[in-house]
Formats: C-alpha cells, structure tokens, sequence
C-alpha cells in the first residue's frame, strides 16, 4: 500500500487542502488562519507523501520511476497554490466577480449614512457590519466563514480615508481599498 502512488484519497486531501488555502486568499487580507493552515495542514500532508515516497523508493524503487507524474501530482496542487496566492490571483477573482455587488452595496450603505450590524451576502463577499463614512463612502467588513474580523472593503469615490481604527489600508482599484483594523483579540 505505502509502495503505491498517492491515490485518491492523498489527492482528494491535497486539493481540498488547496482549496481552503486558495478560499482563505481571496479575503481582503490574509487571515491568521490562513498561515496556521498552511503550516499545520501542509506540514501533515507533506510527512504523509514523504513517509510513502521513502517507502516506495527502499521497497520498489521501479514504483516511483515509472507513475512519476502521480507521485508529483500533489507537488503540482501545490505549486499552483503558491503562484496563485503569489500573483493574489485569489483576491482579484473573487473581487472581479463581486465588484458590481459591491458597487450597490456600497451605494446603499453611503446613501443610509448609518451603522449596520445585518448581515449580507454581498456578491462573494459575506459582510455583517458596515457603515457609512464621510465624503460620501462606505467601509464594510469581509466574515467568511470560521474566521470574524475587522478587515473588509472602503469605498471611497473622494478618496478620503476614515481614521478612527483602521490600521492600515491599500488600494485596490478606482475607489476601493482594502482595510484591516484592530479586532481586539
């Protein structure tokens, strides 16, 4: 069994690995969750294939060299990860997707010029707390689930910044900007 190529189940476990990872990059900010992911779940996953490939290699070395491309598959998973997350590819996609949501989301929040507390599933983006600030923008939160925060979106078309608690905050294209703040963990 330890001689074999992973199958499907090391596979199945790499790519939804992969896809929480790819999820988890998509937010506005990295979450802390995110890296303790990476380390906790890749470190298991990347002790699993090792202890096979060691197997296989003082077993039947013959098993390895010829399904050279299943042993890797999982490397690959990995690679295309990491040049994702590189290139942010996550985030862009899932903004570029929901940009339109969050333009009339946006919209509505500034033209209420109140707090809210509802939550709202808002293009791919859940959101449970916006508020409407000065110069007619918006500043909202990103709550995917398992993970509560303070970062989220400002929608600025004026481009002025609120600077109550938000910690830092990058542009992203035309009148959107990423935020995070301190969430008092």
């Amino acid at each position: 069994m330890l001689t074999k190529p992973p199958g499907w189940p090391l596979l199945t476990a790499f790519s939804l690995a992969a896809l929480v990872a790819l999820w988890w990059a998509s937010a506005p900010y990295v979450y802390v969750e995110f890296r303790l992911w990476v380390f906790f779940i890749g470190c298991a996953l990347a002790l699993v294939w090792t202890v096979r490939a060691v197997a296989a290699l003082i077993g039947d070395a013959d098993a390895i060299r010829d399904r050279k491309l299943r042993w890797f598959i999982p490397w690959i998973i990995v690679c295309g990860v990491v040049v994702a997350v590189s290139l942010d590819m996550p985030f862009r996609v899932r903004f570029a997707l929901s940009e339109s949501a969050l333009i009339a989301h946006a919209q509505a929040v500034a033209r209420s010029g109140t707090v809210s507390r509802e939550c709202h599933q808002v293009g791919l983006y859940p959101t449970c707390w916006s508020e409407a600030t000065p110069c007619g923008g918006a500043r909202f939160t990103v709550d995917d689930p398992g993970v509560r925060t303070s970062a989220g979106f400002i929608w600025s078309p004026a481009g002025q910044m609120p600077d109550s608690d938000v910690e830092q905050f990058d542009p992203i294209s035309g009148p959107w900007y990423a935020y995070s703040g301190w969430d008092k963990w």
